[in-house]
C-alpha cells in the first residue's frame, strides 16, 4: 500500500511540475530535504521564490488535496523554506507558498493551483 501511495505522489509531483512549467514557473529544485522538513518543488515565478506543496488524489472521496495541507504541514514547510533561504543566502528575495492539487481522472491528471496558499509561520 505504501508503494502505491508513494508512486501516486511521484506521478502527482511530475504532473504538477509540467503544469507549473505551463504556467510560466521555472523549477529549480525537486524534493528538497533538510533537517527540518521537505518541500516538494521549489520554483521561480519571475523573481519570486515559490515553495510548492503537491497533494495528489485518485478521486474526491478521500478529501480535496488542497485541504490536506494542515497547519502542522505548513509549519514544516515554512521551516524547510527558512532553511533553504538561509543555506542559499536568499533572505532578500520575495517568497511565497503555493499548493498544487492533482486529481487523477480517467488516467489523466487535473491540476489546480492555489497561489499564496498560506503565510509563513513562526509558531
Amino acid at each position: 500500500m505504501a508503494n502505491v501511495r508513494r508512486q501516486l505522489g511521484e506521478e502527482g509531483e511530475r504532473a504538477a511540475e509540467r503544469f507549473l512549467r505551463s504556467q510560466g514557473y521555472t523549477i529549480v529544485e525537486r524534493n528538497y530535504r533538510c533537517r527540518v522538513g521537505e518541500i516538494d518543488l521549489i520554483a521561480l515565478e519571475r523573481k519570486v521564490i515559490v515553495f510548492v506543496e503537491v497533494k495528489t488524489r485518485r478521486h474526491d472521496g478521500t478529501g480535496a488535496p488542497l485541504e490536506a495541507v494542515t497547519e502542522h504541514k505548513q509549519r514544516k514547510i515554512c521551516g524547510a523554506a527558512q532553511y533553504y533561504l538561509s543555506a542559499h543566502r536568499l533572505h532578500d528575495r520575495d517568497a511565497r507558498f503555493d499548493v498544487v492539487g492533482v486529481w487523477w481522472e480517467d488516467g489523466m491528471p487535473r491540476c489546480e493551483l492555489l497561489r499564496n496558499a498560506f503565510e509563513a509561520t513562526d509558531r
